[in-house]
């Protein structure tokens, strides 16, 4: 029989590294283009040029097995945990909350870049949303990986991050459970938006 807590730990760990390695993939490029842009010049033979023409298709790759991933393993979640215990959770309503925003802030980096291929790094504004959305969707994987590591072994490695800025884990975002209905229809209202956003670029 599957360990279905097992088997998400597992995809997990896949979606993880995935997205690890969109977003520094993704500041590589910003960092050579900063540097091609200062001296003024890009040597189509140098080792910049290289690492740039390996990581931007790279991010683009890794942004979809990211996703895939973080599908994947929200579905397995919801076997791996009685439905009561995530939702009278307040950990377990930001980790949703959060993986939602994700997974679909990761779908837009990859309509953006299935939309205008390579070239969107010619567009300045264009550039800086796609670069934007990947960050953005890091930040969220990341956090909604907080809460799972407080559901599961009751800390984290971001735990220096909240003692810092004074969050409290199990009260953010959550002010009380009559915000979970509003927090449910902000996350209703995101998946409209990709959904209109995939539809609008096809």
């Amino acid at each position: 029989m599957v360990d279905m807590k097992a088997l998400h730990a597992v995809l997990i760990e896949m979606h993880g590294g995935m997205l690890t390695l969109a977003a520094v993939c993704i500041l590589g490029v910003v960092a050579v283009k900063v540097v091609h842009r200062l001296r003024g010049s890009k040597e189509s033979n140098s080792l910049l040029y290289r690492l740039e023409q390996y990581a931007e298709p790279t991010a683009y790759l890794a942004g979809i097995g990211g996703i895939l991933g973080l599908v994947a393993s929200a579905i397995v979640g919801s076997y791996a945990w009685p439905a009561d215990t995530l939702m009278n959770s307040p950990l377990a309503i930001n980790k949703i909350l959060f993986s939602i925003f994700a997974t679909e802030l990761w779908i837009l980096f990859v309509i953006v870049r299935s939309r205008y291929g390579k070239g969107l790094w010619n567009q300045g504004a264009l550039a800086t949303l796609y670069v934007l959305l990947g960050f953005a969707g890091f930040i969220c994987m990341i956090t909604a990986g907080s809460f799972g590591g407080h559901m599961t072994f009751g800390e984290s490695v971001l735990d220096p991050v909240w003692n810092l800025t004074g969050i409290n884990l199990e009260v953010f975002w959550i002010v009380g459970f009559e915000m979970i209905p509003v927090l449910l229809a902000t996350a209703f209202v995101a998946i409209v938006i990709v959904i209109s956003v995939y539809l609008r670029f096809r």
